[in-house]
């Protein structure tokens, strides 16, 4: 008999604190990355959807006057053209404390770590394997995967590599923690994954949120960090 884990219990277990509401979505964004590299893409990008609720609040400044303050965001959508969710990967997904990325310093609890701040998640992917092109559509939530049988074989030959990651429905614990700027977002993003950006070895990645604002975050990171950073001469 295969081993099983209870989803639920294993959430239940793992600690994430108001200050760290955000690293679900690094944890999602990392992969994006860490997908790419084991991929011979030769446009390799990835686009973080940041949604928010559609109200907007009123504010009242400290000189009295109103101004309207957007809403904090709700749910995130990671999409990325790298290897996705194929055999291999899929199994290692499957596999709690999965040692498939240990290498690169992964502890294989990632996708647990989405489930404490998030309802659930679903995900779209469509991948290349033994000369086929296939797609897995499913939701991960404390239920587990649904649908189990969820692989279809695609006809024809016009596809491309996408994976798309949605984070729904921020428990609201997590989401009041996380500040509604976009920029801030950015700022927060670009630090977790700064070896990335230093070393030029970060993927396109584009921000943008549900109302039009949009943020190349290479572009953000050459114009807002790197001439910031400090690096020791050597005498």
């Amino acid at each position: 008999m295969p081993f099983t884990i209870s989803v639920a219990g294993q959430v239940r277990q793992i600690k994430l604190s108001q200050s760290k509401a955000l690293w679900p979505l690094f944890e999602t964004v990392v992969n994006s990355i860490q997908s790419l590299e084991e991929t011979k893409e030769n446009n390799k990008e990835i686009i973080i959807e940041a949604i928010r609720d559609s109200n907007v609040s009123l504010k009242l400044t400290s000189d009295n006057n109103t101004v309207e303050e957007p809403s904090h965001f709700e749910e995130f959508v990671v999409i990325d053209n790298g290897n996705g969710f194929n055999s291999e990967n899929y199994t290692s997904f499957l596999e709690a404390y999965s040692q498939y990325k240990v290498k690169k310093g992964c502890k294989g609890i990632g996708r647990f770590l989405w489930l404490k701040a998030f309802e659930e998640v679903s995900i779209d992917s469509i991948f290349f394997e033994n000369g086929k092109w296939y797609r897995k559509v499913f939701s991960f939530s404390i239920r587990g995967i649904e649908p189990e049988d969820n692989v279809q074989e695609l006809n024809g030959e016009f596809y491309q590599r996408s994976t798309r990651v949605n984070l729904k429905r921020f428990k609201p614990v997590y989401r009041d923690a996380v500040a509604y700027k976009l920029d801030s977002l950015a700022k927060k993003i670009i630090e977790h994954c700064l070896p990335y950006f230093i070393l030029g070895a970060c993927p396109q990645i584009v921000l943008k949120d549900n109302f039009g604002e949009k943020i190349p975050l290479n572009y953000f990171y050459d114009n807002t960090y790197k001439n910031s950073l400090h690096t020791d001469e050597m005498i």
